[in-house]
């Protein structure tokens, strides 16, 4: 009686074992025990990871480390369902390996910005939003978000730079098509670690590049396009550039 009970408890575990294995393999993993990771973010996909987060997470959260993981769709969808559970600092380091795999994919940089915003960090917020609306100008979202923060931090406030370090002031061509050494840039590195770069034209002050790190680009750059001395556009650093008229001809 007690063999019987022994094979049978054998038979079962090596049912469950075989099950186990079948589920693996139709998650990504192939026989040979490597993972196929596209086949994990589609899956993942259909799944839903704003509908059903629970599952998306458990299916690619323990491949996410993965050194040879080079799938987009992978990171993406595991920052949608970390950022549908509340999990935003995990979001954002998801969302942030999916951008170094395409760094210009709008969707991402929205929602990168939105994980950002909601783990209080509203200047990197409003940095990703630029982004995405660089990329997606027409997205009626986006626009909001940076109205909204552009708001909320105050933005076209001139910055105070007499506490900061002038690091660099040089005379500089800026215009992309028309070449011109009318420009000077001033960089400045304040206490807290971040830069602000001064554009000026006769000492007239046109635009200031603003950065919370010392890592280029700068987050945004705001311009004072008609010189009543206030700054009314803010643009990504990779933003259509150009020295206003009046800074040209200065009255």
């Amino acid at each position: 009686m007690k063999i019987i009970v022994i094979i049978l408890t054998l038979t079962i575990l090596l049912f469950s074992y075989s099950f186990i294995r079948m589920d693996a393999v139709n998650a990504g993993e192939n026989e040979v025990g490597t993972v196929d990771y596209e086949a994990l973010a589609h899956r993942s996909e259909e799944l839903d990871p704003v509908k059903n987060p629970d599952e998306v997470i458990a299916l690619l959260e323990p491949h996410r480390h993965g050194k040879d993981n080079k799938s987009f769709i992978f990171y993406n969808n595991l920052g949608l369902a970390y950022k549908s559970k509340g999990r935003f600092k995990e979001a954002i380091s998801a969302y942030v390996r999916s951008l170094k795999l395409e760094p210009d994919e709008p969707g991402a940089l929205y929602n990168l910005g939105i994980a950002y915003f909601k783990n209080n960090e509203l200047s990197r917020a409003l940095r990703y939003f630029l982004k995405s609306a660089y990329q997606r100008p027409d997205h009626s979202g986006t626009k909001k978000w940076i109205d909204y923060l552009v708001k909320e931090l105050n933005v076209y406030k001139v910055p105070d730079i007499s506490e900061s370090k002038l690091v660099f002031d040089k005379k500089i061509n800026v215009n992309k098509k028309k070449r011109d050494k009318e420009s000077r840039l001033r960089m400045y590195m304040t206490p807290d670690g971040g830069r602000i770069q001064v554009l000026s034209v006769d000492d007239k002050i046109y635009s200031y590049g603003i950065d919370s790190d010392s890592i280029k680009p700068v987050d945004y750059v705001i311009i004072d396009s008609d010189g009543d001395g206030s700054f009314e556009r803010i643009i990504n650093a990779k933003g259509i550039f150009k020295v206003p008229t009046w800074a040209y001809n200065p009255e």
